[in-house]
């Protein structure tokens, strides 16, 4: 992974501003490698610029739930979580 990857999911969700899973991004961007496009959507998590939730799979005979990915231009306010 490098900043290469990070430029692509950035500029692809600039260019489409809807929330997309993985398997979705994937599909955009099949240059990228899976893991790549995972590290690049964690490193984007933890600086704060993309929020997850967890949604039901659509696709047949795979995982139930996967993650869908929002990206903010902006930095998101830090969640301090109450546990």
């Amino acid at each position: 992974m490098g900043a290469n990857s990070v430029a692509k999911i950035r500029g692809l969700f600039i260019q489409k501003p809807v929330s997309m899973t993985l398997n979705e991004i994937n599909k955009e961007l099949p240059e990228l490698k899976p893991s790549d496009i995972s590290m690049a959507l964690c490193y984007l998590f933890k600086q704060r610029y993309v929020q997850r939730a967890l949604v039901a799979n659509t696709t047949p005979k795979e995982r139930k739930s996967v993650w869908q990915y929002t990206y903010s231009q902006s930095k998101l306010p830090e969640v301090i979580n109450a546990l």
